[in-house]
């Protein structure tokens, strides 16, 4: 199940062709290609999707398309501009991205950004400014950009990348023009990670559905180390022992039910940095808890199905449904700065408090 070598020639070209990225993303880069060739291009962009949808991609394929030499309506990528573009050596093509150690996009960097773009662009018919993760813009900064795009500079456009639209301001989405990049299906991932890093049928079903359709973490999840992404060395042995404490937690009597869950989560709060990851794991196992009765070859631990079995003949499946609320509810009430000790505690506490009842 180990990786092939593949060099940091960059994630999206180790893993799908241009011409590949062009014919999956097929709605967006069409409408993409049919602004470039009007030439009506709008003063705001919003790319949103999933992490691995190729919306960077389809930024630098826009700004290439605006200014290729060649003038063809799609980018020839072999001019000077398209050269420079593609290693994003462009004295107009401005990046705006979290800095190092921060959760937020600061309003310094957006001011910044509009002094840089104050005078006429260098060389470019069309000057990008790309936000990155524009969905963690903080409030001052997301003011500071909206009376940007309410008067933008001429031969400007700004495009937002964002995973979720939600934290943005409305008046800045009603300024976008709207794209939307639709994620992988959990099949074409475990199918990537089978054909190009050799990684085994069980464990790529298992990673890509665990990942919830996101390429780069199902990528991490197996420590491929791709483009300089950190991995989780341990992942595997990790979800391995995750999920059988968990079934443990759930077959040992009331009792040591509460202690071993009180022990669990201590163990998963010793480690913050991956917690999401844990929770992850917890959920499929959960589902998998719920389904398993109704469609066993659904599962995403397939490889824990007898033990899903051996549940699901000793506790009522209906108790199975309120727990995995119970996680979700955990997760919500984490990410929104409760104790994460104090909230996993209450949730193994249910856990436990239910198979008595």
């Amino acid at each position: 199940m180990r990786k092939r070598s593949k060099g940091a020639g960059g994630l999206l070209s180790l893993t799908m062709s241009e011409s590949d990225q062009l014919q999956y993303q097929a709605r967006a880069f069409l409408e993409l290609t049919h602004i470039i060739q009007t030439q009506k291009i709008p003063n705001s962009l919003l790319f949103y999707g999933n992490e691995d949808t190729k919306r960077k991609k389809a930024a630098f394929f826009f700004a290439k398309g605006c200014n290729c030499l060649n003038k063809r309506g799609i980018p020839c990528n072999n001019c000077k501009s398209c050269r420079k573009i593609d290693g994003e050596t462009h004295p107009d093509i401005l990046t705006i991205n979290l800095e190092k150690e921060k959760k937020t996009v600061s309003i310094s960097q957006i001011r910044k950004m509009g002094l840089a773009i104050a005078s006429k662009p260098n060389e470019a018919r069309f000057r990008m400014v790309l936000i990155l993760n524009a969905d963690k813009m903080n409030p001052q900064a997301q003011n500071a950009l909206l009376k940007m795009l309410e008067e933008p500079p001429g031969k400007t456009f700004f495009i937002l990348i964002a995973q979720k639209t939600g934290p943005l301001l409305p008046t800045i989405i009603s300024r976008c023009f709207k794209i939307r990049f639709e994620p992988s299906s959990c099949k074409d991932i475990e199918q990537n990670l089978i054909n190009e890093f050799n990684i085994d049928r069980q464990m790529a079903h298992i990673a890509s559905r665990t990942a919830d359709s996101d390429l780069k973490k199902a990528i991490m999840y197996l420590n491929l180390n791709i483009d300089n992404t950190p991995g989780d060395i341990d992942w595997i042995q990790k979800r391995k022992y995750l999920l059988e404490t968990l079934a443990s937690i759930i077959l040992t009597d009331t009792s040591n039910c509460i202690s071993k869950g009180l022990m669990l989560s201590q163990k998963i709060c010793l480690d913050p940095g991956l917690f999401d990851n844990t929770i992850a794991i917890m959920k499929t196992f959960f589902r998998d808890l719920m389904i398993f009765k109704y469609n066993g070859e659904k599962v995403v631990n397939l490889d824990f199905s007898d033990t899903f079995k051996d549940i699901n003949l000793k506790i009522k499946s209906n108790i199975f449904i309120e727990w995995l609320e119970n996680l979700f509810e955990t997760q919500k009430r984490i990410a929104a700065n409760s104790s994460p000790r104090l909230v996993l505690d209450g949730f193994f506490l249910k856990i436990a408090l239910s198979k008595r009842s």
